[in-house]
């Protein structure tokens, strides 16, 4: 029965994530949760799980006596996580190249390359590359033995910058994507900690000016 719950609550999780990414839920609006059970396909109580988890990764947000809605993101708000995000990244970067195991750093030059050979030319790989690029930049601030650091980059609402990113990486053809994430890992491993913090403050920025230029 526990087993159950479990997968229960993780494939309602899952197709809320996808839902709350991909825009077929409205923003601003409470949702109910029987609605969200019949989507799901599963039960009000692990809709309600799979909620709080979202709500921990900033996807949504709870108000008391109302219920849970998908916040509205504007321009500013878009802004203002970038700097937080920037500042959590940059962060990172430089204690990783003051210290980070051999073990570690393979780990992250093999998800550079994944992240790398995804092919840029077929919207159906969105979904791949988003999933990838996540888990390079979650592993990046794991890569800190920081815990308080990737308390704030889950809760940033991150997983939605880097759709978004993901998207907007289709739509505008990055140039020198065959590297790109390579390119950033090896300045980040390279052991000078001003190079590792210019790498990450140019790929952030460069994430946030596509991200203003297609913002939905």
């Amino acid at each position: 029965m526990k087993n159950d719950l479990l997968l229960s609550n993780e494939k309602a999780y899952k197709r809320l994530l996808t839902a709350v990414l991909e825009n077929e839920l409205p923003k601003g609006k409470f949702l109910s949760q029987r609605m969200l059970a019949k989507m799901t396909e599963t039960s009000v109580v692990s809709v309600r799980e799979a909620l709080k988890k979202l709500e921990h990764e900033g996807l949504i947000e709870s108000i008391p006596r109302w219920g849970v809605r998908i916040p509205i993101v504007t321009k500013e708000i878009l802004k203002e996580a970038y700097i937080m995000r920037e500042a959590i990244e940059v962060m990172a970067a430089y204690l990783i190249s003051k210290s980070i195991t051999k073990e570690k750093a393979a780990i992250l030059r093999d998800l550079a390359k994944q992240c790398d050979s995804i092919h840029s030319n077929d919207k159906k790989y969105t979904s791949q590359f988003y999933g990838k690029h996540m888990e390079l930049h979650y592993f990046l601030i794991k890569c800190t033995s920081n815990s308080l650091l990737l308390k704030e980059f889950v809760q940033l609402n991150v997983r939605q910058i880097l759709f978004q990113s993901a998207k907007v990486t289709w739509a505008k053809r990055i140039e020198n994507w065959e590297h790109w994430h390579r390119d950033l890992v090896e300045e980040i491993l390279s052991g000078d900690p001003q190079r590792a913090q210019e790498a990450m403050h140019r790929h952030i920025q460069h994430g946030l000016r596509y991200d203003l230029e297609n913002f939905e």
